[in-house]
């Protein structure tokens, strides 16, 4: 027993404890890149519970925090078997406007299209163990009015060979 506790908070203390978008201070952003797992599988999860839950397009379309980069588009997208980035405010898309990730817990505030047209506004609670994979547990629709989108993240910020432009001929 002590040493499942030891291990359990081995594994807990090197869980990144982020939030996007970031509010940490920059050491702490140092430990809490995107890109490391288990922040594009969060994203992944919230995604696909959203798309099955709330329904609203066919194919995903999404759109992740500010700060986020190419790479954990990249991975995101592969996780959801080929979702799309969102790259103009014209498409209809899944936004994940905050990730709050913890220890063994996150939290996604999420605006989805609903199947009336508009778009809706829920947080996202998952939960994960030593042994269990992350999952959403349960999730909150809230009732305030979605009345403005986010503007497409995917192209801000990222290098070159992200968006298309072909750097090599220089």
């Amino acid at each position: 027993m002590k040493y499942l506790l030891l291990i359990t908070l081995l594994f807990s203390g090197c869980t990144p404890v982020a939030t996007y978008p970031p509010v940490e201070t920059d050491i702490a952003l140092v430990f809490s890149d995107s890109e490391n797992e288990p922040i594009p599988t969060i994203f992944a999860e919230s995604l696909r519970y959203a798309h099955e839950r709330f329904g609203g397009m066919d194919l995903v379309v999404f759109n992740l925090p500010e700060t986020v980069g190419g790479k954990t588009y990249e991975v995101v997208s592969d996780k959801l078997g080929g979702a799309l980035p969102m790259e103009n405010k014209e498409q209809v898309s899944f936004h994940i406007i905050e990730l709050r990730k913890r220890p063994f817990r996150a939290e996604a505030d999420i605006i989805f299209p609903s199947t009336s047209g508009n778009y809706e506004r829920a947080t996202l609670y998952l939960t994960s163990s030593l042994i269990d994979p992350w999952k959403v547990t349960r999730d909150r629709v809230w009732l305030v009015p979605v009345s403005e989108l986010p503007n497409p993240n995917y192209n801000s910020g990222l290098g070159n060979e992200l968006v298309g432009v072909d750097d090599s001929s220089q």
